[in-house]
């Protein structure tokens, strides 16, 4: 075990809910001595506004302290962004010992390459943000980024852990019955969620399939299903979910093609539109054919669910909380990755 670092944990504005969440996670995973007080809870911080928008936080004492701050997207990106900018400089400021910020869901994470001409590649930009030395951030935790060469960007490179492990734990306890099961593919939104999530199909022992798609101008549009779905019920997996085009658009494609039931399993669940009101975004998943749809909390979402039929949110909590302390005590990651150690954080 590496030596007692006091540990203080904060969240931008967004993400207060989870980090809540996390904290009282992580009173029974670290070892009284890292906890002030043999408690650890969620630290005091706020920000003051300014007439002119500027914004001051302010900070409860973290000298010589190990700080974690989660951030994840939530409403006013930006806002966020900036309030996540202030509270770094200021724990700097006050002779914090390390800082370790912890995403549960990337900003910017679909801005990943340049695949376009004259484009920001955004998620680099922030990587290079928390590259400065000055900053002392070594460590750095990633909830399921868009892509993982994301993870790439920071030095040293960031660590990336992945809840689909329990979205497929959830499947196997709480969802797929024997008669269900018999009659399931797994399918993955496009090829690349096929490589990213190919130990789905292994676990729960079934076959696959995934939606051929074609990229171009910054559009995606389905080609084709590649393998057999007809007369199947489909476990539709993939990263995120924004506004439901695409989801809705594969799962139309997945029935044409014959299939029973589409039940979509997603990580990140963004559930946002600049067009529609959000209520009217939910109605209209809850009006799609998709039978149900399996979430995470990664994003703030369940203040936007209530009421519905067809959503079922898991919290990443424990995950997160996990994957805090392993880093934290010098343990191993990859074991969050073995099916077998779900336990260890549903």
């Amino acid at each position: 075990m590496n030596s007692v670092q006091p540990i203080k944990v904060f969240s931008t504005s967004g993400s207060i809910e989870l980090a809540r969440n996390i904290c009282n996670a992580l009173q029974t995973r670290l070892p009284k001595e890292f906890q002030p007080g043999g408690c650890l809870t969620l630290s005091n911080s706020g920000f003051e506004k300014f007439d002119n928008e500027c914004i001051l936080p302010h900070i409860e004492n973290v000298r010589d302290h190990l700080v974690v701050i989660i951030s994840t997207h939530a409403s006013q990106i930006h806002t966020q962004l900036f309030e996540l900018f202030h509270l770094i400089d200021a724990i700097v400021n006050a002779d914090a010992k390390e800082i370790m910020p912890v995403f549960p869901y990337y900003e910017y994470s679909r801005s990943d390459k340049k695949d376009q001409p004259r484009i920001s590649v955004m998620s680099r930009f922030l990587a290079e943000i928390f590259n400065n030395s000055n900053l002392g951030i070594r460590k750095k935790i990633i909830l399921d980024p868009h892509n993982d060469h994301i993870l790439e960007y920071f030095r040293p490179t960031a660590n990336g852990i992945s809840a689909v492990l329990l979205l497929t734990d959830y499947l196997e306890r709480e969802f797929l019955t024997p008669e269900l099961r018999k009659n399931s593919v797994v399918v993955f939104s496009d090829p690349g969620a096929a490589y990213r999530y190919r130990e789905v199909a292994h676990i729960l022992n079934l076959s696959t399939a995934y939606i051929d798609k074609q990229r171009a101008g910054g559009k995606t549009t389905p080609i084709k299903v590649v393998g057999n779905v007809r007369k199947k019920n489909c476990l539709l997996f993939d990263d995120e979910i924004l506004t439901g085009g695409t989801a809705i658009g594969d799962s139309t494609m997945l029935l044409e093609a014959g299939a029973l039931s589409v039940i979509f399993l997603v990580i990140h669940g963004i559930l946002a539109s600049e067009k529609i009101p959000v209520g009217a975004l939910i109605k209209k998943l809850e009006d799609s054919p998709i039978s149900k749809f399996i979430l995470t909390d990664s994003v703030p979402v369940s203040h936007k669910l209530i009421g519905t039929n067809k959503f079922k949110v898991i919290s990443v909590a424990n995950l997160l909380a996990e994957a805090i302390k392993r880093t934290i005590l010098g343990e191993s990651l990859t074991q969050l990755y073995l099916p077998e150690n779900v336990s260890l954080y549903r």
